[in-house]
């Protein structure tokens, strides 16, 4: 006879480790859809680089080794529609820095150039009225540069964070495609995978 403490003889611990596996899964969905989510509304503020793709290589590694959609339930495709989604966002990631890449080589980004160079001429023009003061300043500070060096090189910063800002919003405006394309395609290959192994 067991004791209240101890399970019954033929009690099946299945359940309960099947129910802790799908806790594993979902934990490793939304800290994956989470991280995701941070990492598009934040890297969307400037320049993509391609540190985002490599986050997002790792968000897709994550859920792929962590997560396993249930072949049976009445969840079942809410769950497979919310893999897929994460799966979307994920790959929006690895793909910001390379479509950023390509839209600097089209005449998409000539909008970008022209704020580049408008901005590199306000610098410009303002530093030339302060040329006398900040001479004085470099002097002071025992510095060799040549105000016109230091008014290049800040005219020069100001042009690559005006088109950065910019290249960057029009690739963040063109992530939405990938989202779509990835999510559909991840629900089409998760739904042929499974009636595979239902057979």
């Amino acid at each position: 006879m067991s004791t209240p403490d101890e399970p019954p003889a033929d009690a099946d611990p299945e359940p309960a480790s099947a129910a802790r596996t799908r806790e594993v899964d979902r934990a490793a969905l939304l800290g994956a859809v989470l991280a995701a989510v941070v990492a598009l509304t934040f890297g969307g503020q400037g320049e993509w680089d391609w540190l985002a793709s490599l986050s997002g290589v790792a968000l897709v590694v994550i859920i792929a080794a962590f997560f396993r959609l249930p072949t049976t339930g009445t969840h079942r495709h809410l769950e497979l529609a919310a893999m897929a989604t994460v799966v979307g966002l994920a790959g929006a990631l690895v793909l910001a820095a390379p479509l950023q890449a390509v839209l600097v080589e089209t005449p998409l980004t000539d909008e970008c150039r022209a704020a580049a160079a408008l901005a590199a001429a306000e610098v410009l023009d303002t530093g030339r009225g302060s040329a006398g003061a900040a001479a004085d300043l470099l002097r002071a500070d025992g510095t060799a540069t040549t105000p016109s060096a230091v008014l290049a090189g800040a005219a020069q910063d100001r042009s690559r964070l005006t088109f950065g800002v910019c290249i960057g919003a029009k690739t963040s405006r063109l992530l939405w495609i990938p989202v779509v394309v990835l999510t559909l395609a991840t629900i089409a290959a998760s739904e042929v995978r499974m009636r595979r192994h239902a057979r």
